[in-house]
């Protein structure tokens, strides 16, 4: 990062008392002085450098793209990255879970959310040689493959290399996997296929040595205006497709309106910009507006590192005029054009169930088989049998979703039952009940050092049980998180459940309801916690009973609560746990 730092020869009106003890304190980071005689100046963008956190002083002395020299040390002697190492690591897409887990985790990149079916075995055979033997699909829709011992991280990074795939940029302070609509390109009702504009900014990404070590951890969505969700209202910048009528003050036609901000662990979800760019505008619109971040971001506090946080310190019209300055600071040859979104005609319906089950696509000769997933888990045999099926049913192509599902479109019709039977071999299929099907959940704290809560096996139970007493006619969909970071985004769901310990010290989850993104875009509230995990069950069962018992006609489960005053909430369940 020192060339990312202004530097300025020394004044001579600094006394050789000044002069000693500003070389003291550099010499004591671990910082020397650039040839030619001039001394770096005490800053980075801006902030001076006792004031940055350690983080960003690991990111000043080594930029992560300069430890590889020390990975190839740790693999050698078998030696797991500890402390501010392993932080840098995460930025190459490995991390230290221990005690949580042994060994890394490591996490896939996989831009557009699109993998190949031979790329799928290839994952297989990594997690079954060098892994516990199964794989998961992320909530960013990427795999992510867990007890890599160190002494074979350098083979794991060489298998993704021959497979074509990489891990480079999924974690610390990246920007973390590009997703884009599922069914990007074979959607019906689709406004335009955004999957390579998504690969085109995150090959830039990955190409700019200024973007793979930012402030903060960064998310970017593009939505397609298609029946599959990206979920993009909680990202830090998400591209939704909008088709504007003849009666804008521009073209009529595809663009792409821009939102900000979004973090729904914090509470917030993007902000309307009132700004869109063409779609071919994006990736460009893209690095300028991670090029304001990179400059203007918190270095000194990671609580408050997130654009949510330069957004509320600046305001939203600050970083408009800061993004289109940059857009001519770098001669992309177009601004973000002002538009009311009262222009853009009406997105159709996203369809809560297209992940799961099979349906038609663009092309009227094939159709797309959704195939349910157990909270992401996917063992080495599946893997197999999905890459099999995609490279001879289909066009070799595989859709991860955000849903932490499996797509694989271009199957022709009468293929169908003979996808279904290879599915229903290795103990997969294309149908869920109303509560599997939107029941996503992070890591938790089996395999991650962060979990307050078992997520996936409380998650998995949690399912089973509303499965058996219950069956809906409407998806109520279900996020577990095992802590405050909300990876599983337990803001935006039917039903958020965020791990927490209760004052026993028991393994907990404080529960929220009514969340939703796109049409119904909201962050949920507070209904009670932390509940004991052991009567998490019985609590959300009685939550599902009384909206069953209550509602009016066939209204949703979000409707329903979202009428109710906070004061009613209480009466869903009872809270005397």
């Amino acid at each position: 990062m020192r060339g990312d730092l202004v530097t300025e020869q020394t004044d001579n009106g600094f006394t050789q008392d000044q002069i000693a003890c500003l070389m003291s304190a550099l010499t004591k980071l671990d910082l020397t002085a650039p040839s030619g005689g001039k001394t770096p100046a005490e800053h980075v963008y801006g902030t001076p450098l006792e004031d940055l956190c350690k983080e960003e002083i690991a990111k000043y002395k080594l930029h992560p793209l300069d430890i590889w020299d020390r990975l190839e040390h740790w693999t050698a002697r078998n030696e797991i990255a500890t402390g501010l190492d392993q932080f840098l690591l995460r930025h190459l897409g490995f991390f230290n879970v221990e005690p949580a887990s042994r060994g890394y985790m490591i996490r896939l990149r996989l831009p557009a959310c699109q993998m190949r079916g031979d790329q799928m075995q290839a994952v297989a055979e990594i997690a079954d040689t060098y892994g516990p033997g199964h794989a998961h699909v992320t909530t960013r829709g990427n795999l992510q493959v867990r007890e890599i011992a160190p002494k074979d991280v350098l083979k794991v990074m060489d298998a993704l290399t021959e497979a074509g795939l990489s891990c480079q940029g999924s974690g610390a302070d990246s920007a973390r996997n590009l997703t884009t609509s599922p069914t990007a390109g074979f959607d019906p009702v689709e406004l335009i296929n955004l999957a390579p504009h998504t690969r085109r900014l995150s090959n830039l990404i990955l190409n700019k040595r200024d973007l793979r070590a930012l402030p903060r951890k960064f998310n970017i969505s593009f939505d397609n205006g298609g029946s599959i969700s990206a979920l993009s209202d909680s990202n830090d910048i998400a591209f939704q497709a909008v088709k504007v009528g003849n009666d804008a003050p521009v073209d009529p036609g595809i663009y792409c309106r821009i939102g900000l901000g979004g973090i729904s662990g914090h509470r917030d979800l993007t902000r309307e910009t009132g700004m869109v760019c063409t779609p071919d505008q994006t990736v460009m619109a893209g690095f300028a507006m991670l090029m304001v971040f990179v400059e203007h971001a918190d270095r000194t506090n990671r609580k408050r590192a997130r654009l949510k946080y330069l957004l509320d310190a600046k305001g939203l019209e600050w970083f408009i005029e800061a993004t289109q300055a940059k857009l001519a600071e770098i001669d992309a040859g177009f601004q973000l054009t002002a538009l009311n979104p009262t222009h853009d005609l009406p997105r159709p319906p996203v369809d809560r169930h297209a992940h799961i089950g099979v349906h038609p696509q663009s092309d009227a000769r094939c159709e797309y088989a959704g195939i349910a997933l157990e909270m992401g888990r996917l063992s080495c045999d599946q893997m197999r049998s999905l890459g099999r099926i995609a490279m001879v049913h289909g066009r070799n192509d595989i859709r991860l979703t955000v849903w932490q599902n499996v797509l694989i479109p271009h199957l022709k019709a009468g293929q169908i039952d003979q996808v279904k039977q290879d599915l229903h071999a290795v103990g997969l299929g294309t149908s869920a009940t109303a509560f599997a099907a939107g029941a996503v959940a992070c890591t938790g704290k089996t395999a991650c050092k962060l979990g307050l809560a078992h997520t996936k096996e409380d998650g998995t139970a949690l399912v089973r049980h509303l499965e058996n007493r219950f069956t809906l006619d409407t998806p109520i969909n279900i996020h577990l998180t095992g802590c405050p970071n909300s990876c599983a985004q337990h803001y935006i769901g039917d039903i958020g459940l965020v791990g927490a310990t209760t004052t026993e010290g028991e393994t907990g989850y404080h529960v929220v309801v009514g969340g939703g993104s796109d049409h119904d875009k909201g962050i949920g509230r507070a209904l009670c916690g932390p509940v004991p995990h052991t009567q998490l069950n019985d609590v959300i069962a009685q939550v599902v009973g009384s909206y069953l018992d209550r509602r009016e006609g066939q209204e949703t489960f979000l409707s329903f609560v979202r009428r109710l005053p906070d004061a009613d909430l209480a009466t869903l369940c009872d809270t005397s746990f």
